[in-house]
């Protein structure tokens, strides 16, 4: 073996120091430089998982958020249908309302045309009544000549009138 180690012109003088000074180049990296590394990489990687945790936590909470946000869309919806019942069921009471005050309204004139009718009625027959008369004492005056006495011609009007008002 010495020869073999001799041949290949190693000095173990030599290879000592180099395996010396190999591990104390060892050891300084893996002290200042490997460590370190090794540090931040784990750091990284926890970071990574804390970024990952809060990504599926705020995930959570938006699956939450939307639930909600449907839940709450569908309450306003169900208010605004009751909203628009209501306000129909209002708008037929008022409906109801404005047709009985139009009725009220229509038989209140109804009533009044009558009235004033009956007014208007009761002055015609008046008037007819004179006219009437006057017509049947110039009936009378050209039948008999001559105008009978005052009270005879009333009395002789009158029963001619109520003949005809029985006609």
């Amino acid at each position: 073996m010495e020869e073999l180690i001799h041949n290949f012109g190693i000095d173990w003088k030599l290879l000592l120091a180099q395996a010396v000074n190999f591990l104390i180049l060892l050891f300084i990296l893996k002290r200042f430089a490997y460590a370190p590394i090794l540090k931040m990489l784990r750091s990284r990687k926890e970071g990574i998982e804390k970024g990952y945790e809060f990504m599926r936590e705020a995930d959570e909470r938006l699956k939450g958020v939307e639930a909600f946000r449907e839940e709450k869309v569908k309450e306003a919806n169900q208010e605004a249908v009751s909203v628009v019942k209501r306000a129909e069921n209002v708008g037929k009471e008022k409906q109801g309302e404005i047709i009985a005050y139009a009725n009220k309204k229509a038989e209140n004139l109804v009533l009044e045309a009558k009235r004033v009718i009956g007014e208007e009625r009761a002055k015609l027959e008046e008037n007819v009544s004179r006219d009437a008369e006057a017509l049947v004492r110039s009936g009378i005056e050209r039948v008999l000549g001559k105008l009978p006495a005052e009270a005879r011609d009333k009395e002789l009007i009158h029963e001619a009138l109520k003949e005809l008002k029985g006609a």
